[in-house]
């Protein structure tokens, strides 16, 4: 693979310290001849190791964990993750959906329950039992980045905004402090003064995402320039889809991932702005690349690196 020359991945060791980028999941028998370059012996065997030669790429400083929306991580999958990852890399990890959507989809993996309103949906005590707790341990602690709740497109009206934001900030308001949360919004009348108000008030960020029916990420940014700033010490972004492309399509245009196809010019440039935002304020940007983005997230987080030690560079 190209973007994996000698001179690039040398180049990986002059981005600025606290850039954190990595794929969303890691998975991907497309990544094979390119990122991961070992023999495996089966799917299986490739699924449980190939974590390791993923952790070993040097532009690599975090990886997502987007099993975890699905269903609680176990503590020895977190255990068998930290053994296979260098002390330097950290996990991002979507908050189970239990607590994030207000009512289950139609959807056969939800059984008695599609339909129905979630009784969970924010539940903060659920979440410091049922999911925080495998976090919450020496050796695992540290590898432990923010949590991402993802919240799924919502209804738009006045009442309805605010009162997912009342439930927001007391959600937030009961979580323990030690860790990092960003909200990861998907509609764009959300983003006013009272939401980036309820994420200054908890210490919590704005997950800068770049999805379907999504505003692009520079007219997120300015939102929250426009109420103040964001006062968190971190900032995270998730690159998920071209913007009016849905998942499904996204799907079927770029599998099996391996060969970048659709350059997202203007995300980059926008990726490149939050990042040297971040390094002007010294303060850790998480940046998680999904392959429905451009094709090929390994080959993305190459070239927006490279954008960004440029960037770096002409500003030091």
């Amino acid at each position: 693979m190209a973007e994996f020359n000698e001179a690039l991945l040398k180049q990986a060791t002059e981005l600025p310290a606290v850039v954190r980028m990595g794929t969303s999941s890691w998975k991907y028998p497309g990544w094979k001849g390119g990122l991961y370059r070992r023999e495996y012996r089966s799917k299986r065997d490739f699924e449980q190791r190939c974590l390791e030669e993923y952790g070993a790429h040097p532009w690599f400083r975090a990886v997502g964990l987007d099993a975890t929306f699905y269903a609680p991580p176990r503590s020895a999958s977190l255990d068998r993750y930290a053994a296979q990852l260098p002390a330097h890399i950290q996990w991002v990890s979507k908050v189970w959906e239990r607590i994030t959507i207000p009512r289950f989809a139609r959807q056969p993996r939800y059984g008695e329950l599609a339909g129905k309103l979630n009784p969970d949906y924010l539940d903060a005590g659920l979440f410091r039992s049922s999911f925080l707790a495998p976090y919450d341990r020496p050796g695992v602690r540290e590898r432990t980045g923010p949590f991402v709740l993802q919240f799924q497109r919502q209804g738009r009206s006045g009442r309805e905004l605010a009162e997912f934001l009342e439930r927001l900030d007391a959600f937030l308001g009961a979580l323990p402090g030690g860790f990092r949360y960003a909200t990861e919004v998907r509609t764009a009348e959300l983003l006013c003064a009272d939401y980036f108000a309820v994420l200054n008030r908890h210490g919590a960020t704005h997950c800068f995402n770049h999805w379907t029916h999504m505003p692009p990420l520079i007219e997120q940014m300015r939102a929250a320039a426009a109420a103040g700033g964001l006062q968190a010490d971190f900032y995270v972004s998730r690159l998920l889809t071209p913007l009016q492309l849905s998942y499904a399509e996204a799907v079927a245009r770029f599998e099996p991932y391996d060969v970048l196809q659709q350059p997202q010019t203007q995300m980059r440039r926008d990726v490149v702005r939050l990042a040297s935002r971040a390094i002007a304020r010294e303060a850790e940007a998480f940046i998680l690349v999904n392959n429905r983005l451009e094709g090929n997230a390994p080959a993305t987080i190459a070239a927006i690196g490279q954008m960004i030690v440029g960037a770096a560079q002409a500003n030091s």
